[in-house]
């Protein structure tokens, strides 16, 4: 073990956008997902933008999608996960309406430079690199997609941190392309990152407290500094049930 690195006690050997949010979102959430390992269960919605984000970036077929959809619903369900049966039949039936408003959408933009390419981004004082992986990168841009049923009026915190990152690993302008889809509407909603060296900022000082915080500290005395608040609707029920058993919650 690196004595100088404390993310080594917890096996961690990168960060990402998605931990460095949680971080600043609930600490007692970071806790249960990346100190003590637990993966949280995935649910319909997460499995349709999973199939989306494949479709466009390889280009493939409706069919291709749907088939795609029910093989991850079914491994899932191996892995002992139950899913409400209306919400999934919905996810697998928005799938056409997606694609029909995300294909043209990046069609129209050309062929990428690149889909899922991983980028890498290593502050010097920090001992781990911030690894992320680009959806679509183009000759002067990155783009992101996002799937939603409820419109976005703003790009929020957590996104632009997400995508500032890749922008700045590939220097290159920083898009969010939500997909907004509903009974009655189908568009796409683009935002740009309107500050990201801010937003890196944020990044390194968040990243930076992550570090101070597990420099002297085990996952005990961690339980004993926080507590979790189990109304935050992030929390799972896998992850309240790890949660409960780490703070003796009856």
């Amino acid at each position: 073990m690196n004595t100088n690195n404390p993310f080594d006690q917890f096996d961690i050997e990168h960060l990402s956008a998605s931990s460095i949010n949680l971080f600043i979102q609930d600490i007692p959430l970071f806790i249960v997902r990346y100190l003590a390992k637990h993966k949280s269960p995935t649910n319909p919605a997460m499995l349709r933008g999973t199939v989306i984000d494949h479709a466009i970036g390889n280009k493939t077929s409706l069919a291709e999608a749907q088939k795609e959809f029910m093989a991850l619903m079914n491994y899932e369900k191996k892995q002992g996960n139950v899913f409400d049966k209306e919400k999934a039949d919905t996810e697998y039936n928005n799938i056409e309406k997606y694609l029909e408003v995300g294909l043209p959408f990046y069609e129209k933009l050309g062929d990428p430079v690149s889909y899922q390419k991983k980028v890498e981004l290593q502050y010097e004082d920090l001992p781990i690199p911030i690894i992320g992986y680009v959806d679509m990168e183009y000759s002067d841009c990155i783009r992101d997609i996002k799937t939603t049923a409820k419109r976005p009026s703003a790009l929020l915190p957590p996104v632009q941190r997400q995508i500032a990152l890749y922008g700045s690993a590939l220097e290159k302008h920083a898009y969010a392309d939500y997909l907004y889809v509903t009974k009655t509407k189908a568009e796409v909603i683009t935002f740009e990152v309107d500050d990201i060296n801010m937003r890196l900022n944020e990044v390194y000082r968040v990243a930076s407290a992550m570090m101070n915080l597990l420099q002297n500290n085990d996952i005990n005395s961690l339980v004993d500094q926080f507590y979790p608040d189990f109304s935050n609707w992030m929390w799972s029920d896998s992850d309240r049930a790890v949660a409960k058993e780490l703070w003796r919650i009856k």
